[in-house]
């Protein structure tokens, strides 16, 4: 995708997101049509949008500028927490004055990482990529995650079926947006792409590149939420905050490892510099 549009669509979400996140944090009236644990978790959710996420949004926009691959899929992976975020706020916050920020940030969230992955060098990002033993480790970590993730949200709603009692996290809302989103979208797209990387398959390197930053970011994010929500008084299940505090540490750990692995630039070439004298050679490397 060209720079301009990468330019113009990250600017954008990131006045937006700012906008939305510091109305959050410090409009006192904004979520008062959610519950204490709604309000908790979207605040949460703000504060870690807010320190960690869009300055790192705008910091991958001059690594972009310097043909860093390494950037680039930083970006894309920052473009999907940014993506999964506002999708849940859009379709879970009550509606209130920001619903239109929430939609538009989602949306351009949307069509910037569908055009980035339609015309990424996949290719590229695998010969990128020097041979080690972290890329199965993230492999199996992202097919553990996921088959974890989809039997505590399905022992929740199985049991929930059966008993015909709501699941205590619906609390007063209409249905469960996190959990559908989880297991119709995230579950699948780690699964898949940790058996794709394990088997040494092109898309698998891209992917796990984009998925990887996203779950750290978002559980970053849970970590945030699981803090406010106990300030508030709100009861904890102590078996998913312990989940989530393990998958985000070992997430952060396995990410920088990965992306420790990257090395190229956007076009797959390198360049060696030879300086003699007042003249300078560059040597391009295919």
């Amino acid at each position: 995708m060209e720079k301009k549009i990468i330019y113009t669509n990250s600017i954008a979400i990131a006045i937006l997101a700012l906008i939305a996140t510091l109305a959050g944090l410090f409009w006192k009236g904004l979520y008062q049509h959610d519950t204490i644990s709604g309000a908790a978790q979207m605040m949460g959710q703000d504060l870690v949008t807010l320190v960690i996420c869009i300055p790192l949004l705008l910091g991958t926009l001059y690594l972009i500028r310097k043909d860093s691959l390494r950037g680039r899929l930083i970006w894309m992976g920052t473009i999907f927490y940014f993506l999964y975020s506002y999708a849940s706020m859009a379709f879970l916050t009550s509606y209130n004055q920001l619903f239109l920020a929430y939609v538009a940030i989602f949306s351009i969230s949307l069509y910037s990482l569908l055009g980035e992955l339609i015309t990424l060098d996949i290719k590229n990002v695998k010969k990128s990529f020097t041979p080690g033993r972290i890329n199965k480790v993230a492999a199996v970590f992202m097919v553990i995650i996921g088959s974890m993730l989809a039997g505590m949200w399905l022992k929740m709603i199985i049991n929930s079926l059966s008993t015909g009692v709501p699941p205590s996290t619906l609390e007063t809302y209409t249905t469960l947006v996190i959990q559908a989103l989880d297991l119709g979208v995230v579950v699948p797209a780690v699964v898949i792409t940790g058996i794709l990387l394990f088997k040494g398959k092109t898309w698998g390197y891209a992917l796990a590149s984009i998925l990887l930053m996203k779950v750290s970011l978002l559980g970053t994010a849970i970590l945030s939420m699981i803090y406010f929500m106990t300030q508030s008084g709100v009861n904890i299940e102590v078996g998913q905050a312990v989940f989530f505090i393990v998958v985000t540490v070992l997430g952060i750990i396995i990410t920088a490892t990965f992306y420790s692995r990257i090395n190229g630039s956007m076009d797959g070439n390198k360049y060696i510099k030879f300086n003699k004298g007042d003249n300078r050679t560059m040597i391009r490397v295919e």
